[in-house]
C-alpha cells in the first residue's frame, strides 16, 4: 500500500495543475482497519502488547476548502479492532504458567477495541484530468469506548503458595491522536467522486487499570510476578473505500 501511494504521488508531480480551484466536498469511507506495532503483538512477556486485530473502520470525511489547492479537511470514524481470540488466550495461559506455576489457570477475556477516531489537519490537492490526489497530516483525539479486559484465576501457584486473581478492566477514554492520510479521487461527475483512501493513525493510547500481580519477596527483595499492562498504544494503517459529492 506505502509503495502504491508513492507511485501515485510520483505519477502526479509530473503535469499536476496546482491553479486549478477544488470543490468543496463531503463523503462517506468504509474499510479495514489493520493494527501495527506493539497494537497488533500478541506476546506475553511485552507488557505493551495489544493483542489486536484486523478489523472494519467507517465514517464521514470531508474537506474545505479557502485557497485554491488548500482545505481543511476531517475524517470522523468508527474503528473495531477485533477482541482475544483462543489463540490469545493460550499465549496468555503458558505465560502466567510460567511465571506462576500453577496446578490450574484459566484466562477470560470479553469485551472489543471500539473507538471513534476524530482528525484534521490541513489538506492540499494535486489535480490531473480528472484524479485528484489529496495529501493530509492530521491531528485530532481517539474516544474509546472499550478495550478487552481480561481476568486470570490461578490456583495451587508455587510462586504464590495460594490461589490468586488478577483482572485487567475494559478502558473507556478519549486521548490525542495524530496521523495522515493519502487519497485518490475520481471524477464520476462534476459532483461526485469515487475515492481510495491510506490512512495512518498512532497514539501513546490510554491508561489500562490493571489489579497488581503477584508480590514475591526474594531475598529480602519484592518483585512483581505476572504481566502488568499500565498503557496500551494505538497504531493503525487503515484502506477505505467511498464516494465524495461536492458542495
Amino acid at each position: 500500500m506505502k509503495r502504491f501511494f508513492l507511485l501515485l504521488s510520483i505519477t502526479f508531480i509530473v503535469g499536476i495543475n496546482t491553479n486549478a480551484q477544488v470543490r468543496s466536498y463531503f463523503g462517506f469511507l468504509g474499510g479495514v482497519s489493520t493494527p501495527t506495532g506493539q497494537f497488533g503483538a500478541a506476546d506475553y512477556y511485552n507488557n505493551t502488547a495489544g493483542f489486536a486485530k484486523k478489523g472494519v473502520t467507517f465514517g464521514i470525511d470531508g474537506a474545505v476548502y479557502f485557497h485554491k489547492n488548500w482545505a481543511i479537511g476531517a475524517t470522523i470514524a468508527f474503528n473495531d479492532q477485533g477482541e482475544l481470540t483462543n489463540n490469545d488466550a493460550t499465549a496468555l495461559i503458558l505465560g502466567y504458567d510460567n511465571d506462576f506455576k500453577p496446578t490450574a489457570i484459566t484466562v477470560t477475556g470479553v469485551n472489543r477495541y471500539h473507538y471513534i477516531s476524530a482528525l484534521f489537519g490541513p489538506q492540499y490537492s494535486f489535480t490531473k484530468g480528472a484524479f485528484i490526489l489529496d495529501l493530509r497530516p492530521s491531528f485530532g483525539f481517539l474516544s474509546i469506548s472499550s478495550t478487552p479486559s481480561l481476568q486470570i484465576d490461578v490456583s495451587g501457584s508455587q510462586v504464590l503458595q495460594n490461589s490468586s486473581e488478577i483482572k485487567q478492566a475494559s478502558v473507556s477514554k478519549s486521548v490525542f491522536g495524530y496521523g495522515g492520510t493519502v487519497g485518490l479521487r475520481y471524477k464520476l461527475s462534476e459532483k461526485v467522486c469515487f475515492v481510495l483512501h491510506g490512512n495512518y493513525i498512532n497514539s501513546n493510547g490510554p491508561n489500562i487499570i490493571t489489579s497488581n500481580p503477584a508480590q514475591v519477596t526474594t531475598n529480602g527483595h519484592t518483585v512483581a510476578v505476572g504481566r502488568l499492562v499500565t498503557k496500551q498504544p494505538i497504531s493503525v494503517i487503515q484502506t477505505t473505500f467511498g464516494m465524495t459529492f461536492g458542495l
